[in-house]
């Protein structure tokens, strides 16, 4: 059993965090080939994308709190991913942008599903000896992330430049990788655990809600300067640094994804040597410090070095909430720190960078959001030692 829930949740990962990133390429195409506005993007990315998984974010964890199936509810996420891609490519054959608004949503929609569902499986299933599925579970997200702009750019090259068709396979691996779940019944029985405590007092009580509040709001910053950034990024690549819309532009993004691969291991390990506060703030000033030398030096290690501090930290802030709050109230305070946290940067962060590099360029929008990192990188020092020390997840 904990096989089989193990290969369903690192499947899912994989898919989910990959079409994460067939995106920004393919949002890097409609700016390109079909000459829309940076500005327009930003919208999409972050309202239309972001915004709609901040919303269902809380509602797909409380329908998923009332059924035990949780592999069926992940297995639609899945699916749901599946037809908001293929809604995508057919939205670019129409050239119907109120389509491919639509197919947006219903990605962002779909994107809320995966990561408080499979968190939600791989924690009951494993409870307290979860390190290695995590590993292997987060690695396959990672990996995703990785693989996807390559994937994407490539099949563009085989198709001979048909972005319809690219979004129809990727949506279709989507919709077949989702099968497994929707058919296979798990049922996960959620036990209580009588070692929880509680938060019995009002003075423990506001202590830990300042702390979920102050992580929330560093979680916002850094994720405004990390998904404002990461939008664009491919958009970036092309417009300023020479790259072609091909297969090399997605190697250099793969290379940049891929350095969290061996990023966040490494991270995890010093977080518990040292302290997971002093880890994640290094992190986010090394991934604003490397952005801001890439500006200025193109050159490809700068750019992985921004990979590997910006995309490494994600189980550190997860893990840094659990430090602070029991058991039964990890899953709300993560949805906080997630969903208005991580998920509501992304809603800012693409509008930000799209509205200035507008006016402006997007070399200029990347520099002004950088200044968020370095917010979210001192308010961290306002965070109070734990109580409690948990083990980091290897990967995100």
């Amino acid at each position: 059993m904990k096989a089989r829930i193990l290969t369903l949740t690192s499947l899912s990962h994989f898919i989910n965090d990959g079409n994460s990133w067939f995106l920004p390429v393919a949002f890097t195409f409609l700016i390109t080939y079909l000459d829309i506005s940076k500005f327009l993007i930003g919208i999409l990315s972050g309202a239309f994308f972001f915004g709609i998984s901040a919303l269902a974010s809380p509602l797909v964890s409380r329908v998923a709190d009332k059924f035990t199936n949780y592999s069926r509810i992940m297995g639609i996420g899945i699916l749901l991913w599946g037809i908001g891609l293929i809604l995508f490519g057919y939205s670019i054959q129409l050239h119907f942008l109120p389509l491919t608004f639509i197919s947006v949503a219903i990605a962002g929609f779909a994107s809320a599903f995966y990561h408080p569902i499979g968190a939600a499986v791989l924690s009951i299933t494993y409870k307290g000896n979860a390190g290695i599925a995590l590993g292997i579970n987060g690695s396959m997200g990672s990996l995703g992330r990785a693989i996807y702009p390559t994937l994407t750019l490539s099949l563009f090259a085989i198709l001979n430049k048909d972005m319809t068709l690219d979004a129809l396979i990727i949506g279709i691996i989507s919709i077949i990788a989702a099968l497994p779940s929707l058919f296979l019944k798990i049922t996960i029985t959620k036990e209580e655990d009588p070692k929880t405590p509680s938060l019995s007092t009002t003075t423990n009580s506001r202590s830990t809600l300042f702390v979920v509040i102050l992580l929330t709001i560093i979680a916002l910053l850094r994720s405004v300067f990390g998904q404002g950034i990461s939008q664009f990024l491919p958009t970036l690549l092309v417009e300023n640094y020479g790259y072609s819309y091909n297969v090399n532009l997605g190697e250099a993004i793969t290379i940049a994804l891929a350095a969290a691969v061996v990023g966040q291991p490494i991270l995890g390990f010093l977080s518990d040597r040292v302290g997971r506060r002093l880890i994640y703030a290094i992190s986010t000033f090394g991934a604003a410090i490397a952005l801001l030398l890439f500006l200025k030096i193109p050159n490809i290690a700068l750019l992985s070095l921004f990979g590997l501090f910006n995309f490494s930290a994600f189980p550190l802030m997860l893990s840094i909430v659990g430090d602070f709050v029991p058991r039964n109230s990890a899953s709300f305070a993560n949805s906080l720190v997630w969903g208005l946290g991580v998920t509501g940067g992304g809603v800012i962060g693409p509008i930000i960078v799209g509205a200035i590099s507008q006016v402006s360029n997007l070399v200029f929008a990347s520099e002004i959001v950088t200044v968020m990192a370095f917010l979210a990188g001192a308010l961290i020092a306002l965070v109070p030692k734990p109580p409690k020390k948990s083990k980091v997840p290897l990967f995100g």
